[in-house]
């Protein structure tokens, strides 16, 4: 059986996927026909490999489907970002033991017998190596910080640039030694040092930049499966490592423009370290509104946009909103969902959570779209965004959030904060947008929050 044309259709199946991924009213299908051409280029792998293969693989890939399946259900949507995580570090890890296994099969043949193709295997065994052992322990590291067992602020230390040119320096020399010297032991300290350089990476992010590292190392576990993909030469490996690698890539860049911070300085670091040292004094006291009194500004408000945030996954708060905005609209308001590109701790984390609650897709509108409409808005409800609504970052010069493009609520005529006290967001920073005189705190667990005020529409 010829291979090749089922390797071409599981990567047209692969491309078209990926294509519907790209809008949230044909997100599901797309999923399902990616995994149907991937699962349909795996079989046709198999094929090829002896009876006893077939079973071990099966027993092993049935095995990973079990776990990976009881993680589904279990997780919760608070935790949907480190699971993401999670995803791109198995997914380096599986080119690391690709690597390894051909590394070693490589280190038995003497080296009078290298030609071309063995030298190129060396250099994608090495990148593999490199790109998927930063990916595996990178994302251990911000599965870390996202589900807070490690501090979620930026890990700086004297010396730390040093340690990085020092840690660059020894895996090119590891890899050159392996290459060309054929030292054992330095492939095996090239492993090493890959997984040492994925954790010092990731320790310099700061929280507020987390969502973009988490595309970027989705793109890399990408970038790895497509190395991988070269060792085995496996066409459709290196076509599907391709497409996540690079569709990983454009989202970096479009989260660093939506954040306006350039990708040099977020791979830097300390954004949350110098945030406290940066950050101009606020002036004013918060100012609370009962659900009662806020009933009745929405009972009379003609425009209200609901700006969600990571406090509306925490408070699993989705079906409670949509259910307050359904309200709104049968009481004759224009109801839309503001939604900023880097909210929540990954990206389309707003979208995700939105779309198990069944809202309707043409309710959820982009950054520049809201901007335009808060001039004209009634009332802007916030549950649980901090950062992406600071006022700051157009109004403090002396912020780190400064430039940040941020949904321009308090534009809006009255806004309601959804909070539980008063904490500040994930990047350290203090929200000066609930000083503003147009601004009233409710606080409280968002879902019930939500609820009473659908309670008082009914009644």
């Amino acid at each position: 059986m010829n291979t090749d044309i089922f390797y071409v259709i599981s990567s047209i199946l692969l491309i078209h996927g990926i294509k519907l991924l790209g809008k949230t009213a044909t997100a599901r299908k797309g999923n399902f026909i990616s995994a149907f051409g991937m699962a349909l280029a795996v079989a046709a792998t198999l094929w090829q490999h002896p009876p006893q293969n077939i079973l071990l693989t099966l027993t092993v890939a049935l095995t990973g489907a079990y776990i990976g399946l009881l993680m589904a259900i279990k997780v919760q949507m608070t935790a949907m970002p480190e699971m993401v995580a999670l995803f791109n570090g198995f997914g380096g890890m599986a080119s690391v033991a690709v690597a390894i296994i051909e590394g070693i099969k490589l280190n038995y043949i003497p080296a009078i017998y290298y030609d071309t193709l063995i030298y190129f295997s060396l250099f994608t065994i090495c990148l593999t190596l490199v790109v998927g052992g930063i990916t595996f322990s990178g994302s251990l590291v911000a599965y870390g910080k996202l589900s807070r067992k490690l501090p979620t602020s930026s890990i700086n230390f004297r010396g730390q640039e040093w340690v990085d040119v020092i840690l660059f320096v020894l895996l090119l020399l590891s890899a050159y030694m392996w290459i060309f010297t054929h030292s054992v032991w330095s492939f095996y300290m090239l492993i090493a040092l890959s997984f040492v350089g994925g954790c010092v990476f990731v320790l310099h992010i700061g929280g507020g930049d987390m969502p973009v590292i988490i595309s970027l190392l989705n793109s890399l576990s990408g970038v790895a499966a497509c190395a991988a993909g070269l060792i085995l030469f496996n066409k459709v490996l290196i076509v599907a490592g391709c497409l996540v690698g690079t569709s990983g890539l454009i989202l970096t860049l479009i989260m660093c423009k939506a954040m306006n911070r350039p990708v040099k300085k977020v791979l830097l670091g300390g954004f949350a370290s110098i945030s406290k040292n940066k950050q101009k004094s606020t002036r004013g006291t918060y100012k609370p509104i009962s659900t009662e009194d806020a009933y009745y500004i929405l009972e009379a408000a003609q425009t209200v946009a609901i700006v969600p945030g990571y406090g509306l996954a925490v408070a699993q708060a989705q079906h409670a909103v949509k259910d307050l905005a359904q309200k709104l609209t049968d009481n004759g308001a224009d109801v839309f969902y503001a939604i900023h590109p880097v909210a929540g701790r990954m990206p389309g984390h707003m979208n995700i959570l939105l779309a198990e609650a069944d809202v309707d897709y043409d309710q959820m509108t982009e950054l520049e779209p809201s901007n335009a409409r808060f001039g004209n808005t009634d009332v802007a409800i916030v549950v649980g965004a901090n950062d992406v609504v600071n006022p700051a970052a157009v109004e403090n010069p002396d912020s780190p959030l400064y430039g940040m493009p941020i949904l321009e609520v308090f534009n809006a005529k009255t806004v309601f904060v959804l909070k539980r006290g008063q904490g500040t967001g994930f990047s350290g920073l203090e929200n000066e947008l609930f000083f503003k005189d147009n601004v009233r705190m409710i606080y409280g667990d968002a879902k019930a929050t939500l609820t009473q005020l659908s309670a008082e529409f009914k009644e």
